[in-house]
């Protein structure tokens, strides 16, 4: 089989998938594009091509955020083992930080990079 130098070049410059996740509660409203910038600044510098940017409505209890739970069902979906926040976005949640950290581990294989504003 032969292959087009070009279309090999462009394989290999594909970057690993990863996705985002942010509380609307923890940014405001005219902040939504610069903290999406962020993260893809991030994903980049981590080596990483930044997908959808899962965002979290407000709090309203239950055991797993509705947004959350997206997330992870996209991660497996896409065979993404990265997901890129901002500190403090896993935290005061209905379950710890380290717990939501774990099910993303274990649900997804997916590791969570929290990166500063």
């Amino acid at each position: 089989m032969v292959f087009d130098a070009e279309l090999v070049s462009m394989m290999t410059a594909l970057q690993p998938l990863a996705y985002g996740y942010l509380r609307d509660d923890l940014i405001g409203d005219r902040d939504g594009d610069s903290v999406e910038d962020t993260l893809r600044a991030a994903a980049r510098s981590l080596g990483y091509e930044l997908g959808t940017v899962f965002h979290e409505p407000p709090p309203q209890g239950g055991l797993l955020p509705p947004a959350f739970i997206e997330l992870i069902q996209e991660c497996r979906r896409a065979a993404a083992h990265a997901v890129i926040t901002l500190q403090g976005h896993l935290s005061n949640m209905s379950m710890s930080r380290m717990v939501l950290h774990e099910v993303l581990h274990v649900r997804a294989e997916a590791i969570v990079h929290e990166v500063k504003h």
